[in-house]
């Protein structure tokens, strides 16, 4: 069962000019080191390989509930952030270190649906981790309360390569099933793929 004694801030970051490689990795690091710092866990740090423009990143970082000061980089403007909590997955802000490509794929759905939009994932992910055919973990599920009816549901899932995720888009019938069901809750969906910094 997941900390509810955490949250998970999720900032998508604007750098002046496109991200080398390198430069990507060096900012990774100060703002790892600024995490450590200001007794954050960095999560995990994101560059693009579809959907996420070549100078953003995406940094995810976990913090106890309160008051916690999220780390800021100069010349890294915050685009857009949630201030989320787990749902499912993950039960321990512990930092991703696999290499492979990690999709987030946001939903927007009613916040009556959030305990439905929940179980019917969990169930799912039974079968869709077991399937053979490709490599799947399901890593994040995560919630952010909006303004209104609405929350936003942000699911970051793991996969060896591209082929995997291609190959996961036809799962077995009970995953289907339950994905089908997702997707009648769900408003709107924006998945973008990255790899970890």
């Amino acid at each position: 069962m997941p900390s509810e004694a955490h949250r998970y801030l999720v900032q998508r970051v604007r750098a002046d000019r496109q991200l080398t490689p390198e430069r990507a990795s060096e900012l990774a690091r100060q703002w790892r080191k600024a995490c450590t710092a200001a007794g954050v866990a960095p999560w995990g740090v994101f560059a693009g390989l579809l959907g996420l423009r070549t100078d953003e990143l995406l940094l995810v970082a976990a913090a106890e509930t309160g008051g916690a000061a999220w780390p800021a980089l100069p010349g890294l403007a915050v685009e857009d952030a949630l201030d989320c909590r787990p749902t499912a997955r993950p039960e321990r802000p512990e930092p991703q270190s696999r290499p492979g490509v990690y999709v987030f794929r946001t939903f927007e759905i009613a916040s009556g649906d959030v305990e439905e939009f929940v179980r019917l994932s969990a169930e799912a992910w039974n079968s869709f981790e077991a399937d053979p055919a490709y490599r799947a973990e399901p890593r994040a599920l995560l919630r952010a309360d909006l303004s209104g009816d609405r929350t936003r549901m942000l699911l970051v899932t793991w996969y060896d390569g591209l082929a995997s995720w291609e190959r996961s888009r036809q799962p077995a019938p009970e995953a289907r099933a339950n994905f089908q069901a997702r997707a009648r809750l769900t408003r709107w969906a924006l998945p973008i793929a990255t790899r970890l910094v």
